[in-house]
């Protein structure tokens, strides 16, 4: 398991060196990174085992419309992006997710292709490289708790916000991307913890009967 995590882990870093998106990061920030995100290295590093998962059951289920799939996975939450010819490959698709062990929710965004067109898809790379420049130097963004990928000019959004203002300011230049026709949001906000704790020491309020 450790060797199989370790070689998803290289994988990753290989590909997103070789992608535009990875013109703006290393092997070296990425590693740091992933130590640094809400999920911890740990938490990376299982999400990249149970994406590795979902493809491969996808593939031993012979289901070869899923090559026009991405899948996401963020905290054992998988998010399902790409377009197929019917509701039966669609319905198929997020069955079999379901079946990996580990897996607690799917977000099913699968489109039909009916419903798109090669020109919707134009933009998409373009639209993923400038967001994410946008979203990295804005210093009130942590943008490593996101992950985000566009679809025919949608752009869906899944991670771990600070806060509300946070996830809607990313929202914001997500939308003022050209190009962008769409935002869909899976994102969770951080829970905060209260400022206060109850004393050990504080009186029942209810009175013992005499």
């Amino acid at each position: 398991m450790t060797v199989r995590l370790s070689a998803l882990i290289l994988s990753c870093f290989m590909m997103i060196s070789c992608t535009p998106i990875g013109m703006l990061t290393s092997i070296g920030t990425t590693a740091g990174t992933f130590a640094m995100e809400e999920r911890g290295l740990q938490g990376v590093t299982d999400d990249l085992g149970l994406k590795a998962d979902v493809i491969a059951k996808w593939a031993n289920e012979d289901l070869s419309f899923t090559t026009d799939l991405t899948v996401i996975v963020y905290n054992a939450k998988a998010l399902i992006i790409g377009s197929v010819d019917n509701q039966d490959q669609r319905a198929q698709a997020v069955a079999k997710t379901w079946e990996v062990a580990g897996i607690k929710d799917v977000f099913n965004e699968i489109i039909l292709k009916k419903h798109s067109s090669l020109q919707d898809f134009a933009h998409d790379t373009w639209i993923d490289t400038s967001l994410l420049a946008s979203v990295t130097f804005d210093a009130q963004i942590m943008d490593i708790n996101y992950r985000f990928e566009t679809e025919g000019g949608t752009v869906y959004l899944i991670g771990m916000a600070q806060s509300p203002a946070e996830l809607n300011r990313f929202i914001a230049h997500a939308k003022s991307t050209s190009y962008v026709r769409k935002v869909i949001s899976h994102v969770e906000i951080k829970p905060r913890k209260s400022m206060f704790r109850p004393s050990a020491n504080k009186p029942s309020s209810t009175n013992d009967p005499a």
